[in-house]
Parts: structure tokens; sequence; C-alpha cells
């Protein structure tokens, strides 16, 4: 579940702009929530529920600019959007760091092109406990290559920056499949989970993951190939 604001001095382009991103959603399968805010101080007030808010740059009191800069003080993690019919503004909101543009009166490709991209970010930020000898880590998702299912553990492949690492967990692939992001991961095998957005190359029943070539089994295949299309499709674009 995202969890989106809109925040405008005018209500009717709030109803406008949430209605267009509710569609969007309902279309693309994505879950949004939407927190509306007429004002930078009510957007402030709960920015620390948010994941991303869509920022008019035209407000009165405080103004798109100043609320984006308390924002980066408060909830980093936050991704703002910058909405503005005035080019001039795009040079002040630069200053912020920004993660996206729009444009009023609003483009729906717009709108949706800038959820994507926010969904591209969030796949696989979640975090899971994984162990190296009597050392614990929390590792981001999205760095597994993939895993390796043995007796009474899972092993796990991790990207770092010169070499990759090999880490473990105490607990059968069937619960990992509960765990882990099912937008991110697909168990190709009684022995394998990968991670797709790590796959390199696919062909003839197997997969490539840097090099590692991975079979996948027969009864799996066609769904695999729909969940590696799904995913390839909605955050490579």
């Amino acid at each position: 579940m995202l969890r989106v604001g809109i925040c405008d001095d005018e209500p009717l382009i709030i109803e406008a702009l949430q209605r267009t991103i509710l569609e969007i959603a309902d279309t693309n399968g994505w879950e949004i929530s939407i927190s509306c805010f007429e004002s930078g101080r009510a957007l402030l007030e709960a920015v620390d529920t948010l994941e991303a808010v869509f920022l008019d740059i035209d407000m009165p009191e405080l103004d798109g600019i100043e609320t984006g800069k308390r924002i980066g003080e408060m909830n980093q993690e936050c991704k703002i959007i910058m909405a503005t019919s005035r080019a001039d503004k795009f040079k002040d909101a630069f200053r912020i760091q920004a993660f996206r543009f729009v444009t009023k009166p609003f483009d729906e490709n717009e709108i949706e092109e800038a959820l994507q991209a926010i969904f591209h970010t969030q796949i696989g930020m979640e975090m899971i406990e994984l162990y190296e000898k009597r050392n614990s880590y929390q590792i981001p998702q999205k760095d597994i290559l993939y895993i390796t299912a043995y007796d009474g553990y899972s092993e796990f492949v991790v990207s770092g920056r010169d070499v990759n690492r090999i880490l473990r967990k105490d607990c059968s692939l069937s619960e990992l499949e509960q765990e882990l992001s099912k937008e991110l991961f697909f168990r190709v095998s009684r022995q394998y989970i990968v991670n797709l957005g790590k796959i390199t190359e696919y062909a003839k029943g197997s997969i490539h993951i840097q090099g590692k070539k991975i079979l996948i089994s027969r009864r799996r295949k066609k769904e695999f190939e729909q969940a590696y299309l799904e995913y390839d499709l909605r955050y490579r674009g």
C-alpha cells in the first residue's frame, strides 16, 4: 500500500487529482491510499505518515517550496512531486530535490509515470534479517539475488559493492514466500526463489543471474513467465 498525499489550496484540483490517481491505480492494480490537505501546514502535521506527496507550488502562507524544504527535514523518505502551471517555478523546485515535476492542468500520463517511478523505488525496500555465522544483519530485499533451500535452512546470495555475500536463515522456502515481496520474488522450483529484477537472461526453461544458471520446473514455467512479464511491464516500463 503506497500512502500518497495531495496538497493544494484549491479543493476542486484536489478532487480532480484524487480521482485521476485512483483511476490509474485501479487500471494498474496498485494499492494506494490518499490523504488530502489544503495547506502546507496541514500537510506537515501528517507528513511522517506519507511515502509520496503531490505538492502545489503556489499556495498562500506556506508555499510549496518552503513546505518541500520542511518535508525534507522531517521525512527524507517522502517523495515530492511538484505541481505547477508556471514553468518559471520549476527552477525553484530543483532546490528541494523534488522527485518529479508535473504540470497543470494535469496530464494523466505524467501522473501515471510519476506513480510508476515511485513504485519502482519502493519495491524490495523491506528489510529481512539474515545471518552470517552468529552475526545478524538487516538486508533490503532488493539486494537478494536468489535463495537456495537446504535441509533446515535457506542460503541467500546477496549483492555487495565488490563481491556477493552468502547469508542464511533457518527457515524454509515456503516460509520465505510469505515474507518476501510477491512482486519481486518468484519460486521457480522446489530449491530456488529468484529476484525477478536480477535476471539477466531467460531461455529454454532456465534463467541466469550473474552467471548462475537456475532451472525452472516445468509446472511453474507458465506462472513464472506471467510473473516475469508483469514485473517487466510494471517496474521496468
